[in-house]
C-alpha cells in the first residue's frame, strides 16, 4: 500500500519502506538510481502509483509508531 502518512510525491517509496521495515530515504535513493542510470523507475513509479491502493490514514500511523 501506499503511504498516506509519510509521502513526498504518490507515497510509493514511503509504502515500500513500511513493507520491507527500511528507511523512506533510502528507498527514494535507490529510486532516483533506478530512474537516472535505468531509465525504467519512473515507468515503474507511475504504474505502482495507479495500482497501489492508498493506506488509511490510522493503519499508516499505527504502523509507524509501533516499529518506533
Amino acid at each position: 500500500m501506499r503511504s498516506s502518512t509519510d509521502k513526498k510525491i504518490g507515497g510509493v517509496c514511503a509504502g515500500f519502506a513500511e513493507y520491507f521495515d527500511l528507511d523512506p530515504t533510502i528507498i527514494r535513493v535507490v529510486w532516483l538510481l533506478l530512474v537516472l542510470f535505468g531509465g525504467t523507475g519512473l515507468v515503474a513509479y507511475l504504474v505502482l502509483w495507479i495500482v497501489l491502493p492508498l493506506a488509511p490514514a490510522e493503519v499508516a500511523h499505527t504502523s509507524a509508531t509501533a516499529t518506533t
